[in-house]
């Protein structure tokens, strides 16, 4: 389920995996899960930049996306292209990003502000200028090695600057401010328009500026088109709706705007009329790009939708927000299982680099999933279901658990031998989850729900749920103990480094440990007050935790001590996972699903 007991042969190993590199991963859904804010094209290359420091690539020739590693966490905003090799992004805090190896590896660049970042553009290789909150204005005449602040009298965010020729730029923002230089940046004339302005978008002399208004009632969306280089502006479109956040403009005029609910409007010519398209989007869309062979929109929950017919019809890459995932577990490398809300359930047979929807018609809730084989699973979930696949996940028939209470989890300690807790209840089974026997919770335990039940070895397993309850059996579970925690946190997840220790962590960040078999606990600080889900050691020093908001941790000393890492995304994580053999793996929020590599192992010292 969430963790799994370590071999002997690991316990007893002098090499351990001392370095982990690198950033989690993205699995599923593909290209990535977060919301993506900006996008810029090149010759042969676009490259989206979003929340957590999210960084994509799509490479137009083989049309295929690729995830690539952040140096950041913040929010990226925006994104130029420079040149072939070059490209710069922005966002929040300040934050800029430049590369020189087309948006494969990327370096922080130091940018004379806190401001938010929100847009970016460049006239010339050397000269870019960057825009943001409180008329933050940057400038760079190095490529976007380096950025200098000038000061202007707008206070309003501007949120967007496109270019029409090396010295002129047009920059649009909140209030309909619009500021337009013809002097690369050292005079600014200032106009104003009705509306929040939220992208800017250029074609020759001709310029569109998208936006609207939030309002209590209803918002409205509005867009401005110039045909003289940015001096004069008519409203184009002033109507109720949803508020637009992007517009792209092709050399032959069409042009294409999107926003809030996944609306797409599209217009075919100079002073057309903007018509609405089907979307295959029902949220965000914040950033629409024309690529050689078509359009591209991008948005909320890592959505991208393509149109080849200049913006008529669309379709998206995935089904759009994806259901939550509670559980993962794998048997092997290449073999995997997750399950989650609505009878959810997704498998691999690739170590998780492509997912597939199981053929189920279960609609309950399935909070916990253990891989005994690379055929057989057992899942279990809302009102004492239990399902089995025995096609590696393809398929699911249910098994009789004799309960109807919600069950949280499930462990195997081999292919026939497993436990299953959930609300007051523990249910062992010993022909692989076909059947099941109910076992007694000790007296004066009361009322509590189970979270979490893990094995340090054939004998030795534990249970830990709410209101600090853990319990613990020395017999595989035939017969439980009452543990004195400490605390009354709720405890969400448990893992094993061998059969003395143990780390328990829950609500609050809570962390505990126990150096004696689980017969005393102590409490670790976690540097966090996020709810911590899932918990796992790779062996006797390395372990993960993992929860609310993205939250990651990692110990290096047996769970002494706990270091926050980079998850790149706001998802909750519900399940950790390490099996011998395998990688890492977390699942959660929207169908998220990472993954972390370990190093091939090294000598301790």
């Amino acid at each position: 389920m969430k963790s799994r007991i370590l071999t002997p042969l690991l316990l007893g190993s002098l090499f351990v995996p001392s370095v982990w590199p690198g950033d989690w991963i993205w699995q599923h859904p593909t290209p990535q899960g977060n919301t993506l804010r900006a996008a810029a094209r090149g010759e042969d290359l676009l490259i989206a930049v979003g929340d957590c420091g999210t960084i994509v690539r799509y490479l137009v020739k083989t049309k295929t996306w690729q995830h690539v590693p952040s140096p950041t966490q913040t929010h990226l905003r925006s994104i130029a292209f420079v040149s072939a090799a070059t490209w710069v992004a922005a966002g929040s805090e300040g934050t800029i990003l430049r590369s020189t190896d087309a948006g494969s590896n990327w370096t922080l660049v130091k940018s004379d502000t806190k401001e938010n970042l929100c847009g970016l553009a460049f006239g010339a290789p050397d000269a870019g200028i960057a825009v943001g909150s409180s008329g933050a204005i940057l400038f760079s005449q190095d490529g976007g090695q380096s950025w200098v602040r000038r000061g202007t009298d707008v206070k309003s965010t501007l949120r967007a600057i496109t270019f029409l020729s090396p010295r002129e730029a047009v920059a649009v923002g909140e209030s309909g401010v619009i500021l337009k230089t013809e002097t690369a940046g050292t005079s600014w004339k200032q106009q104003k328009v009705s509306g929040d302005l939220y992208s800017i978008v250029c074609s020759g002399d001709n310029l569109i500026a998208v936006g609207g208004e939030v309002g209590y009632f209803w918002n409205k969306r509005v867009i401005f088109r110039s045909t003289n280089r940015g001096d004069n502006w008519k409203i184009e479109l002033n109507e109720f709706g949803p508020v637009l956040y992007g517009v792209s403009m092709a050399p032959n005029m069409t042009a294409v705007a999107c926003g809030e609910s996944g609306i797409l409007l599209q217009a075919t010519g100079r002073d057309s009329v903007w018509t609405r398209a089907k979307s295959p989007a029902r949220h965000l869309l914040t950033t629409v790009v024309h690529t050689a062979d078509g359009v591209v929109a991008l948005g909320g929950f890592g959505i991208v939708v393509t149109s080849t017919d200049r913006g008529k019809n669309w379709t998206a890459n995935f089904a759009e927000k994806q259901k939550e995932l509670y559980s993962i577990s794998f048997f092997d490398s290449d073999h995997g299982v997750a399950v989650g809300e609505e009878g959810t359930i997704l498998y691999t047979v690739n170590s998780g680099a492509t997912w597939q929807a199981s053929k189920s018609d279960f609609k309950a809730f399935l909070y916990g999933v253990s891989m005994i084989s690379p055929a057989v699973a057992v899942a279990v979930g809302g009102e004492g279901l239990v399902l089995r696949t025995v096609d590696g996940g393809e398929s699911w028939k249910a098994s009789v658990s004799g309960m109807d209470i919600y069950l949280n989890a499930v462990e195997f300690v081999d292919q026939r031998s497993g436990l299953a807790v959930g609300y007051s209840t523990i249910l062992a089974t010993s022909d692989a989850g076909i059947s099941w026997e109910r076992r007694s919770i000790p007296a004066g335990v009361g009322d509590c729900l189970l979270s979490d039940v893990a094995y340090a070895n054939p004998a030795v397993v534990a249970a830990v749920g709410t209101t600090g309850t853990i319990l613990t059996s020395s017999d595989g579970g035939r017969n439980w103990s009452y543990c004195r925690s400490g605390t009354t946190q709720n405890l969400q997840s448990i893992a094993w480094s061998d059969a003395q220790h143990a780390t328990v962590v829950g609500d609050k960040g809570i962390i505990l440990r126990t150096s004696d078999g689980g017969l005393t606990w102590t409490e670790t600080p976690s540097g966090t007050d996020r709810t911590l889900t899932g918990v796992v050691y790779v062996n006797d020093r390395q372990g993960f935790a993992g929860g609310e908001d993205g939250t990651l941790l990692s110990t290096s000393d047996g769970g002494r001590t706990w270091v926050a890492e980079r998850s790149h995304t706001l998802n909750h994580l519900r399940s950790l996972f390490y099996r011998a053999g395998t990688s890492v793996y977390a699942a959660g929020w929207n169908g998220a699903i990472l993954r972390r590599q370990a190093l091939q192992p090294v000598e301790s010292r």
